[in-house]
This record gives structure tokens, sequence and C-alpha cells, in this order.
């Protein structure tokens, strides 16, 4: 039976993104664009290996990996040399990738573009035997299609309570499939159609393990979608017409207001990626993230200590605030998502990094009596920043207890376009993430050279003939674990 659209009639955007994917090469891509998603496959990795032995990973491995009188797979896991099936290598290594909510952000769209594109994309690659190149333009691919259809569907939708990596990351990751699959330009709009229906992940989520098994879902429906359309499984391709993805997934829309937003997407034209994405410095939900550096700089400024705060309000535009669900947070994830803490945290220590996120550090005696001292209050955003979508610069005010006041404006994260991590911070960055997974006897000047070595294999990753081998690297070069009967 052939598949028939309710109208007769192929949405205009269906059309633009499905000719962006059958007809977008490498050669094609800007440089610049090569060169980001060199660093962004390369961070994604790294955050994954830092998390690799936190618990919800270790779950997901047990429901996901391999089991008793089961064959072995063909994709490999990021963190240790065992194959699954492709799409069980996506939901494991996804869930790792955002289970330290250290992965890069995407501010305009709120979401996290990076983690659920990669994490369809490399065990599908290592399947199809694709080279670095292909990777490197199905990641491309796959981020513009996730943030072009994020710019339609608006800040509406994150307002509703979805957690917008998922719902599209689940549409770039079947984007990036259907490329690397070598799909014709009616098979994608069917894979494109098949993943809208895969899409799901709840906000209500976030500070628990659900959110990062998010990344993971998102990975694998993205090329379970892909494949079913290889086979020639069907869905309506007109998706994104009346009644389908945007108004499903807007709370009703207007539909002249989505029009006007679809008529107005161009994927590639430039990239978006290029204008907005920001690499973390810091691992912990992107929201906390100006807050923080704000709390470092009052304290490098005038030697602050928890001992002398009083009261701190932390001001922001409602949409940076929303995944910021935890006030009194007692957990090291639930510290992740917490305003409160994390400022607190940068007072206390003056840094915050993967430790500061261990249950024990969120429980300190010490912080947790200052919590009701931090409050943390919306800003006041006009018609006309409601309506540009502007993104207002953060405030922190610190009342100290002799009574002195100290305040920062905070308008850009480290990390972002406007203040871009530098390349020792980068190279700083994956080093850390290694050391924090090795779980060797390795010293400490021989896990730094053996960072710095892969990275710089990494940065080569276009000259790969098949990309996988750069994963293979990390095992054989790392020597850390040896195959983990998973059950």
């Amino acid at each position: 039976m052939k598949s028939v659209n309710q109208d007769g009639k192929i949405n205009n955007l269906m059309t633009k993104l499905t000719a962006f994917i059958t007809e977008t090469s490498y050669e094609q891509i800007p440089e610049e664009m090569v060169a980001l998603a060199k660093q962004a496959i390369i961070d994604t990795v790294g955050v994954a290996l830092a998390g690799w032995n936190e618990t919800a990973v270790e779950k997901a491995k047990k429901v996901y990996g391999l089991h008793e009188n089961r064959q072995e797979g063909i994709s490999s896991l990021w963190g240790e040399p065992v194959k699954v099936d492709c799409d069980k290598a996506a939901i494991i290594n996804g869930t790792a990738s955002h289970v330290l909510d250290y992965d890069d952000a995407s501010v305009g769209v709120v979401i996290h573009p990076s983690a659920p594109i990669l994490s369809a994309i490399t065990p599908l690659a290592e399947k199809l035997k694709s080279s670095g190149r292909e990777v490197i333009t199905a990641y491309s691919i796959g981020t513009e299609v996730m943030t072009r259809i994020g710019q339609v569907m608006g800040i509406r939708h994150y307002n509703l309570g979805w957690h917008a990596t998922d719902t599209l990351g689940t549409i770039g990751a079947a984007a990036a499939s259907a490329y690397l699959l070598h799909l014709k330009q009616e098979q994608c709009s069917h894979a494109i159609a098949i993943a809208a229906s895969m899409t799901g992940g709840l906000q209500k989520n976030f500070g628990s393990m659900t959110k990062s098994l998010h990344v993971g879902l998102s990975a694998s429906h993205g090329i379970q979608a892909a494949l079913l359309a290889k086979q020639g499984f069907t869905g309506n391709r007109d998706i994104f017409g009346k009644r389908g993805f945007f108004m499903a997934y807007s709370g009703g829309a207007h539909e002249e207001e989505l029009q006007k937003a679809m008529d107005s997407i161009l994927f590639g034209d430039p990239y978006d990626m290029l204008e907005g994405l920001s690499v973390k410095k810091f691992p912990c939900c992107f929201g906390t993230h100006r807050f923080i550096q704000g709390a470092l700089e009052l304290k490098d400024e005038y030697q602050l200590s928890l001992e002398d705060i009083e009261e701190i309000v932390l001001q922001a535009q409602p949409r940076s605030l929303l995944p910021l669900v935890h006030s009194r947070p007692r957990t090291g994830l639930q510290g992740k998502f917490s305003a409160e803490y994390t400022v607190l945290a940068a007072i206390a220590d003056g840094y915050v990094r993967l430790s500061s996120f261990e249950d024990n550090q969120v429980q300190r005696t010490e912080i947790q009596k200052l919590l009701p001292a931090v409050k943390v209050m919306e800003l006041q955003e006009s018609e006309e920043d409601k309506r540009l979508n502007r993104r207002l610069a953060v405030e922190i005010r610190i009342k100290t207890k002799n009574g002195q006041v100290y305040e920062k404006t905070v308008q850009h994260a480290p990390g972002s376009k406007e203040k871009p991590l530098s390349e020792t911070e980068h190279r700083e960055k994956w080093s850390s993430c290694l050391s924090h997974y090795d779980q060797s006897s390795l010293d400490h000047d021989k896990m730094e050279s053996i960072a710095h070595e892969l990275y710089d294999q990494g940065l080569r990753m276009d000259t790969y003939s098949i990309f996988s081998d750069w994963i293979n690297g990390i095992h054989n070069q790392m020597n850390i674990y040896k195959p983990k009967q998973m059950i």
C-alpha cells in the first residue's frame, strides 16, 4: 500500500530540508564549519568519556548492552572496547554524552546540538565504514537541521515543558543518518516523518537520570527512522503541514505564524552553528554559566568567602531560568540544575569542576545553610525583547554581612561565540575529561601525553578513510578497560 498525504502535497520546508540532505557534500561545507565540527566531535566524545562511569550509564549498559547468549553487534561503545547493535550503541553513548551536562549548547534554540547527532552518526558510520569527511558532513547536516527546525518551533515549545534536545535531536539525527545511508530525497522525507513520531522528552525529568537518556533515545530513534525509510517504510511526508509536527509541539501556534517561520528557513546558508554554538566551560546546565562566571569574578575582585555572605540575588530572563529546577539540591545531579548551588560553590571554592558535583560537595553543611539566602528572580522583558527573542544579560548582586553590596552583569558565558574558549582551554577540558575517565595507574604526565596525542588525531579526522579508527585508537592508547561482560 502506498503512502498518501492528507492534502496531496509536500510542505515546502520538507522539500528544502530533504534537498539539503541529499545535495550537501563535504566540499561545500565552509572551512570554519569543518573546523567547528571537528572541535565539537572531540569535545562531545571527551565529555562522554568523563561520564562513562556514572550510575546512569552503567544502568543503561545493563539494559541496552550485551547479554548472555547474544552475539556482539558491530558498533563500538565510546568508553570501552565492546560492540553492540547500532541503535543500542547510540543509546548508551548518547546517555554518556549528556550525563554530566558538560556537552555543548545552542543558546538561541535552547538545545544541546552535538550530543544527539554525534551519538547517532558514530555507530552508524562504523557499521557503514564511513570516512571522517562523511562523518563531518553528517554532523554538519544533522546539527543544522536540528537548529533550523528549532527556530521554526520557537521558544513556545520549550516553555511548554518539552526537552528540545530530544524532540529536535531526533529530527536532526534522522537527517544525519539519512545522509550517511545515501537515502534518496523521497526516502529522506519518510525518515523525517517517521522520526517526528518518535520524538519526546520532558523537562520535568531534569535533574534525574532520564534527562541524559533523552539524548540516547533521540540518537537511536534517528537511526531507526532512517533505516526504516531505507527499507521502504513510509510516513506522512507532509508532517510539517497542517495539524502536524509544529502544531502538536508548539501548543497550537498560529498557522500563519508557523508558515512565515517555515518560509524564512534556509539550510546551510549560513550554518547556524557558526553563530550560536557554545562550548561549556563548566560541567552543569548552561543556564548557570553566566551566574557562575559573575560569582567567580566577584570573588576574585573582592576576596569573598561563604562566611561573608548575607544574601545573593540572581536575575535572568524567564527562559534562562526554566531548566534550573532545583533550588534546594541534595545530590550532585540536582546541583547541576541549581543556580543557588553553583554560585555558592563558585564562591566557596573559586572554581566549578567535575568534582563540584559529587554528592558530598553539594551536601556540605556550609552550603546547605546558605541555599535559602540565594534568591533567583526573573528579569522583566519588554514586548520587543520577546518578539526579537533577545538574550538579556544576567545580573548577580551579593550583599555581605558588613553591609557591602557587590554587583556584576554578565552578557556572555565563557565558551560562547563572543567569549570562545582558547585552544589551550579546549585541550585542558579534553585532558581533564580523560583523566576523570581514567581508572588505571597512569601518572599525570603520561596521561597528559596520551590526551594530547588523541586530541591531535581528532583534529585530523578529516583524513581518516574510516572514522571509527579514531574511536578505536582511544581504546588502544588509553589501554584502560578490558571488555566487560554486560548483564
